[in-house]
């Protein structure tokens, strides 16, 4: 399937002249409840999942929102995309607010996306929702290594948008035309979603590669740091709970180092109540212990292929014996083991300024060997305008950016290089 290919599939019908009804007035796929069993059936098999889809996570990030599982049914009642839907009603009104982050978890690729997403609108429509945002896990385009270094090093180079992408992603362009044609408007990256859920992510793709060959794929330097947190005593063991106090500091070090802010103990504890239970997915809380002090931490969780990184922390403690290059070594052969595709290991800026703050981490990432994407982003479909106006009013920008955040969208991941 070509780039236009993409487009043509889900082009509107001649003469629908901008009405999104016109698409798919009587959806043959309808939206329903699911139960948790089912809905992992899917979601573990599907080539777009992410914990941020699974229901523990839905648990531990409830608080004020409301998760509930759906599921997509064709016409022969076969289950053919689930997602995890979180609401949150406004007062007096008992309207709806929905968001899926990295969702909904439907076929992307060979899907007839118009019926797919008329399904869900009309669910939406019955549920009371007024406004509803998708973040799919979709890329649109993709840059090795090589091209990102070249960026760095390129003065007169400083977004993303001015490299030429090494790889096209037919499937994220397919779905952005298909929620363009549908009446959903992309949301802009510096509001919402900037606290949330990164743009430009770094992956290390592992299917049907060795841990040798992904580990060849590395430069050499980053090998050489492998060997000397090994050779100065580094160990690398699985943390637990009780552990969490310990990781809740590294990571307000790290916070305060780079400029952001550090979630409180409780958001790690609500993270591992839910996560490192008895689920079909994995979460792995990894400990770089020297001497006995804890110098780094990194929880990763996975859902079917996906392994992504959901925080990562390094303290002030000898920086020097390079516990990160330990911590990601030992991630990459449990990811591996576990029988993952590919690995997120977290948000990149999305500026390429060689002498910019993000540019050190940026290339500390691009030594493992792996390539940076371009999400497609959030989508929101509104449904009823005027309650839309109304909440994007009363709800200032600084409060919607921490009411969406704390519904589970992932913040940029952060590390330090050592």
């Amino acid at each position: 399937m070509t780039l236009s290919d993409a487009r043509d599939r889900t082009r509107r019908p001649r003469g629908s002249a901008g009405r999104r009804r016109d698409l798919a007035p009587h959806p043959r796929t309808t939206v329903r409840g699911i139960d948790e069993d089912a809905y992992w059936e899917y979601l573990g098999s599907s080539a777009h999942a992410g914990y941020q889809q699974s229901p523990q996570w839905g648990r531990a990030r409830s608080g004020d929102w409301d998760p509930e599982l759906v599921g997509w049914y064709d016409l022969d009642d076969r289950l053919v995309g689930v997602a995890l839907l979180r609401s949150r009603s406004l007062p007096v009104v008992h309207r709806r607010f929905a968001m899926m982050a990295q969702g909904p978890v439907i076929d992307w690729e060979h899907g007839d996306l118009p019926d797919l997403l008329a399904a869900l609108e009309a669910y939406a429509r019955g549920r009371g929702i007024f406004a509803l945002v998708v973040v799919p896990s979709l890329a649109l385009r993709a840059w090795g290594p090589t091209a990102v270094k070249a960026a760095l090093a390129d003065p007169e180079v400083t977004k993303w948008s001015q490299v030429t992408s090494d790889r096209e992603d037919l499937v994220g362009h397919r779905a952005v035309q298909a929620l363009a044609a549908a009446g959903w408007h992309r949301l802009p990256q510096d509001g919402m979603l900037d606290a949330s859920q990164p743009l430009f992510t770094f992956w290390i793709p592992l299917g049907g590669r060795t841990e040798e060959e992904v580990l060849a794929g590395m430069t050499r330097a980053w090998r050489k740091n492998i060997r000397k947190a090994e050779r100065e005593g580094v160990v690398v063991i699985d943390g637990t709970r009780e552990d969490l106090p310990t990781v809740q500091r590294l990571y307000a070090e790290t916070a305060a180092r780079q400029g952001f802010s550090a979630q409180p103990l409780e958001y790690f504890e609500s993270m591992w109540d839910a996560l490192a239970g008895d689920q079909p997915g994995t979460f792995h809380l990894h400990l770089a212990l020297h001497e006995g002090d804890v110098l780094a931490a990194n929880g990763t969780a996975r859902a079917g292929g996906h392994a992504q990184g959901v925080f990562a922390a390094r303290g002030d403690l000898r920086r020097q014996l390079k516990a990160a290059n330990a911590l990601y070594a030992e991630i990459i052969h449990g990811a591996i083991a576990e029988g993952a595709d590919q690995l997120d290991i977290g948000g990149v800026a999305e500026t390429l300024e060689a002498d910019g703050p993000e540019a050190g981490l940026l290339v500390f990432k691009a030594d493992m060997g792996g390539e940076v994407r371009e999400g497609i982003g959030g989508w929101e479909l509104v449904l009823s305008p005027l309650l839309h106006a109304g909440f994007t009013r009363l709800l200032p920008l600084y409060g919607r950016i921490r009411h969406l955040a704390d519904a589970g969208l992932r913040r940029p991941m952060r590390c330090s290089r050592s």
